[in-house]
């Protein structure tokens, strides 16, 4: 029988090998999530999270979002997993994004937020 460290393993990278998606695209909706790296970028140090779209689409996007990268390595080791991410409010005036279970309900308040966060996320 063959033996196999996760370092010799390449699914990983094969998994970041895809198209890119904004976070945007996941908002709102189930979408399973594969794994995560972090990448440099011009704009800094970012995760990079491998997703399966709902429609089946291999997809991946870059967060710098603390609640998110928290929430999803909090999950290392349980992957893949099922889940929806919403916007919620914080601070006052800020608009975050938050992991639910994927049987969370998308709200009328969940879609208010979301069109909010669009509207002002270049703003900051």
């Amino acid at each position: 029988m063959t033996m196999y460290d996760f370092a010799d393993d390449n699914t990983t990278k094969d998994m970041f090998d895809v198209e890119f998606c904004s976070i945007d695209d996941v908002v709102n909706s189930v979408v399973i999530y594969k794994g995560m790296e972090e990448r440099q970028t011009s704009n800094g140090s970012r995760q990079l999270i491998a997703v399966t779209m709902p429609d089946g689409t291999e997809s991946a996007f870059l967060t710098s979002s603390k609640k998110i990268i928290d929430q999803v390595g909090s999950m290392r080791g349980k992957f893949p997993f099922r889940a929806v991410m919403k916007c919620v409010p914080y601070g006052g005036a800020f608009i975050g994004f938050r992991l639910f279970p994927p049987s969370a309900e998308i709200t009328d308040d969940d879609r208010r937020l979301f069109q909010t966060y669009k509207k002002t996320k270049f703003k900051r």
